[in-house]
């Protein structure tokens, strides 16, 4: 579809004015895009990439004949979902297909909200929801991760975390519209420490292979710790604990696939 100039230029101006920033900047009679430009068009990207996934799903359900559960998850707070869980149903509902969406908690719980996922796993701090029932899955903590031998390790095992120490240090923060990024904000605004943030990034497993390859610092949860991995892990005090839980509507009967998924989360997670 072809769009002229001064429409283009029209739309982008309602844009910027609506999200009240710049997305763009002129330099050399060439438009750039602005650290909010970049932001704006990565989530476009993402957005257009799960439509563009959900078409295609739609079309194999549709061909196949099978039933959909929709579910969301972040496969870092799940790990055991696609070697266990997902072999395990499908070998007792092989006429089910499960259409997984890698998301952070204000993602699902917008999908499970509207009505686009049936169900969800995700952290919060909330024990109950009003419109979102939830089964507890496991209590775990959101602790700061460095390299294995970077030097304030000694420091911080024997006198807790100390963010004065950190000032000259990357840190690779969550998603801005993320749980794990309001917590993040809590921790590093009561501390009153304003990181150099090297980047943002939804995946965690992404950020706990760059912290232990030193490209920064991160905030990961305790769950993900392991022997050799290359990082240390330290509790911040006081210690930000969060729950991981399964989600779905309050007014849903679930199904007893349904049931029976839920069921298999539940052992593979304790």
């Amino acid at each position: 579809m072809l769009v002229t100039q001064p429409a283009l230029s029209q739309q982008l101006n309602k844009l910027e004015k609506e999200l009240d920033t710049k997305l763009f900047e002129r330099e050399k009679n060439e438009l750039v895009l602005t650290d909010a430009g970049k932001v704006y068009v990565n989530g476009a990207r993402s957005v257009l990439s799960i439509y563009n996934n959900a078409i295609k799903k739609i079309s194999k359900i549709r061909t196949s004949g099978k039933k959909q559960i929709t579910m969301v998850y972040n496969n870092a707070l799940l790990p055991s979902f696609t070697m266990a869980i997902l072999p395990a149903f499908t070998g007792t509902y092989s006429d089910y297909f499960i259409s997984t969406i890698d998301g952070n908690s204000f993602f699902a719980r917008d999908y499970l909200l509207n009505n686009m996922a049936d169900i969800a796993v995700l952290a919060t701090k909330e024990s109950t929801h009003s419109m979102l029932e939830y089964i507890s899955l496991r209590t775990d903590e959101l602790k700061l991760a460095v390299p294995a031998d970077h030097p304030c390790t000694e420091s911080f095992r024997k006198n807790g975390v100390d963010f004065c120490l950190l000032q000259n240090d990357p840190f690779i923060l969550n998603l801005t519209n993320s749980y794990f990024r309001i917590c993040e904000k809590e921790i590093l605004s009561s501390c009153q420490f304003t990181p150099n943030v090297l980047c943002e990034i939804s995946d965690l497993n992404a950020s706990r292979h760059m912290v232990a390859n030193h490209k920064g610092i991160a905030f990961l949860p305790k769950s993900m710790e392991a022997p050799g991995a290359g990082y240390v892990s330290f509790s911040l005090q006081p210690p930000e604990v969060f729950n991981v839980v399964i989600a779905y509507q309050k007014s849903l009967i679930p199904s007893k696939a349904l049931r029976d998924l839920i069921s298999l989360i539940k052992q593979n997670c304790l």
